[in-house]
């Protein structure tokens, strides 16, 4: 025969101990998980429970120990199974009511979702009894002496239930308690969704403390609480966060005193955790928080991570800090370093620092915007062309106007592919917030020094501009001091564009551009054209650009409605092709000239034609000299070495009926010269008829020697009074290069 089970007949006292152990279970779980609701259910099943049903299969009971299986509990509300309960315990200290060790199995608790619910919003309405409040306090008594020792509750579940949706608890419990010291281990799955827990109570120099840590394993799977909280909280949650995978410990730590704990500290530990927000996928590889409550409701926190947003901007060492105290609210935030991806430029920004925001949160809608505020940074760089050195950016929102205003503070600077370094730069910009970059208001770039190149040297440098949207910006005027000289473009009038899907890179137009040099009279007038840049460092321009201008002033020299063409190749070679102009009342064409860049080599070839002999002469001051006639011809200048001169060529005079000659420094001729050599009467004559001399032709021609440059000229004519005739044909000769020439009255050789 099978063995016959003993199955005792339940009495009253049957029922106060089974209630008494499976409330002690239960107090247990609500310790760890919620209070409140097992709070209501241990009251509910312990002091006016109204069991319909109530099962219990004891399989031994002696002095030492007890084990029962089967416990069943019943009622309209909540029901609770208990696979087997098995109690050790040594008589003697049972009867202080000590026990060694409780291990409960398949723990099944069953709550009315919708009774116990509403018992914890009658609990917010109602006076807690002082017995109830001071829970805490018995913290302290537990551990001076620990009712139980060991306590182990193994696959057990607690679930509130409704019609249609159920929120489960799986857990298992492992408790360690001895005088002064108690330490719970509770784990399981919420709603299917894992973690691992403990809380632990210990007693040191005449304090309580307390602390608990929770850590999240699988961050993966907490999309299965979406469900619950929506059924819960009565508001749906979309799919626009997810997380992927990812780790996250929670660890707290204070003191109790009476029935509160004080000196709480908190800290968050989150690493690997990847998901994606509003189609956005970000990832979070090391985050750290910590929050310090005080007593009066203020908070400390602070929190570090490295977060990136994937395709967008990776960011290391973002650190947050906010403190409450009271009413006020103050945040501080920086960033040790931010990336972005080639959407915004691959932009690089160390060191960080954004402004310090202090709120009042008893009106919070009245936001600081009206200050100015200050971000500070260790270097900013773009995408290899900027690289900005340590320095701050001030910024201002004035409301009333609805302006933007941003300051930079002078800093260094350099433009990589420009290859130029920028010392003192600063910016002033004013902006209209709805329209960025709108071209209202002209921002100003200014700089102290710039290094162009190796030694080409800008100072004192001021840019006016406006932006016209994204790809472009309109340059109002420059100033700048280049190599001790100033140098004015205003107005500048002249529009940056930067290109795309075309080989040139940015296109300068100028639009009726006046460009100044120094005091010597300098000036260029309504320049416009344009012209369009491969690249800035080397300098290459596209193969043809064409530019114009009104006019040119140099000292003495006017060049008026010029137009030429140029371009700048790869072996660093400026090139001049297609040029005209008016000058001395004639044109010059030019039909070749090169500029080797960084060097002082320059060479050029022109064709004049019918130029102003009386403008030639005008340009070399002291030269008394009258002509009426004009020339044409070729004429080539060079410098080399630091220092202009002219090359072979020739000027020639148009044959004219009316061409004239009047010289009144004759005398400068025939000085030096021995009145009794037969030549000195043939050089008067020479200096008679040069002083009112119709001229029948003449030609000035250069002659570029081994060593010398050298001036020769021919002229002929014919001066006749009532008492002389002179039929001239003269032919001086001049020693030197342009810069004799100037000189000429030192440097006239007569032949």
């Amino acid at each position: 025969m099978p063995e016959r089970k003993t199955v005792t007949k339940i009495k009253p006292k049957h029922f106060l101990w089974g209630a008494f152990l499976s409330g002690c279970t239960v107090i247990l779980i609500a310790w760890l998980f919620a209070p409140s609701v097992i709070s209501w259910g241990l009251r509910y099943l312990a002091s006016e429970a109204q069991i319909s049903k109530f099962e219990i299969e004891v399989k031994n009971l002696d002095p030492w120990e007890t084990r029962m299986e089967d416990i069943f509990l019943e009622n309209e509300e909540a029901n609770l199974s208990i696979g087997s309960l098995f109690l050790q315990y040594e008589p003697e200290r049972l009867a202080m009511g000590n026990i060694h060790s409780l291990t409960v199995r398949n723990l099944d608790l069953k709550l009315d979702g919708k009774e116990i619910l509403n018992e914890i919003l009658d609990l917010d309405t109602q006076e807690v009894e002082a017995s109830d409040e001071q829970w805490l306090e018995r913290v302290s008594v537990f551990l001076s002496d620990p009712r139980l020792t060991h306590l182990r509750i193994f696959d057990s579940k607690v679930a509130l239930e409704w019609r249609d949706f159920s929120l489960p608890l799986v857990f298992k419990i492992k408790g360690d308690y001895s005088s002064g010291i108690a330490r719970t281990i509770f784990d399981g799955e919420f709603s299917g969704f894992p973690f691992l827990s403990e809380i632990r109570f210990w007693e040191e120099d005449g304090n309580t403390f307390t602390d608990v840590e929770i850590e999240f394993s699988d961050l993966n799977k907490i999309g299965n609480l979406k469900y619950p909280i929506s059924r819960l909280a009565g508001v749906e949650i979309g799919t626009e966060f997810s997380i992927q995978k990812g780790d996250l410990v929670m660890q707290g730590i204070g003191r109790i005193e009476g029935n509160n704990v004080k000196d709480l500290f908190f800290e968050f530990n989150g690493s690997n955790i990847a998901g994606e927000l509003f189609d956005f996928e970000f990832s979070i590889e090391k985050a750290i928080s910590f929050l310090s409550p005080d007593d009066l409701g203020g908070i400390d926190f602070r929190t570090y991570a490295n977060f990136s947003v994937n395709d967008f901007v990776d960011l290391k060492g973002v650190a947050l800090g906010l403190e409450k105290d009271g009413q006020s609210l103050s945040i501080r935030s920086s960033i040790q370093e931010m990336k972005t991806s080639e959407i915004f430029g691959k932009l690089k920004i160390s060191g960080l620092s954004l402004p310090v925001l202090d709120l009042n949160l008893s009106e919070i809608e009245n936001l600081p915007l009206h200050e100015p505020h200050d971000i500070f940074f260790k270097q900013i760089e773009l995408e290899d062309s900027l690289n900005l050195g340590e320095g701050s950016i001030n910024i201002f929102l004035n409301q009333d106007m609805n302006l933007f205003r941003i300051h930079v503070p002078p800093l260094n600077a350099i433009l990589s592919e420009l290859n130029v370094r920028l010392f003192g730069l600063s910016f002033n910009g004013l902006f209209d917030p709805n329209e960025f970059l709108g071209a209202d208001f002209i921002q100003v770039l200014s700089c102290e020094r710039a290094l162009l190149g190796e030694d080409s040297l800008v100072e004192n440098l001021s840019i006016g501009f406006r932006p016209q949207g994204e790809k472009q910006i309109f340059v109002d005027n420059i100033t700048a001091k280049l190599k001790g000289i100033m140098a004015d473009i205003s107005p500048a009038n002249c529009t940056v564009t930067f290109l795309e899907g075309t080989e040139a890179a940015y296109r300068i137009d100028f639009n009726n551009t006046d460009v100044r040099f120094g005091r010597d009279g300098f000036e260029l007038e309504g320049l416009t054209g344009s012209v369009s840049i491969i690249s800035f460092d080397p300098l290459i321009t596209a193969p043809k650009n064409d530019l114009s201008f009104r006019k040119f002033t140099f000292q003495e020299l006017v060049l008026e409605d010029g137009s030429f063409s140029f371009s700048v190749n790869d072996e660093g070679e400026f090139i001049v092709f297609d040029f005209f102009v008016e000058i001395f009342d004639g044109s010059m064409e030019i039909e070749s000239a090169k500029w080797k860049i960084y060097t002082d080599f320059v060479k050029l070839d022109s064709l004049l034609t019918d130029v102003s002999g009386q403008e030639i002469v005008d340009f070399f001051e002291g030269m008394d000299l009258q002509i009426d006639g004009n020339f044409s011809g070729r004429f080539s200048f060079s410098n080399y070495g630091g220092v202009w001169d002219f090359g072979t060529g020739f000027l020639q005079l148009n044959p004219s009926d009316t061409a004239h000659i009047k010289f009144s420094q004759g005398n400068l001729i025939y000085q030096g010269i021995d009145p009794n050599d037969p030549e000195a009467k043939n050089l008067k004559l020479t200096a008679w008829a040069l002083e009112d001399l119709e001229v029948d032709g003449m030609r000035v021609n250069f002659k570029v020697l081994e060593n010398e440059r050298q001036i020769m000229m021919s002229i002929k004519g014919l001066r006749e009074t009532e008492d002389q005739k002179v039929d001239l044909d003269y032919n001086p000769k001049f020693i030197g290069g342009l810069q004799d020439l100037l000189r000429w009255k030192e440097n006239i050789e007569i032949p």
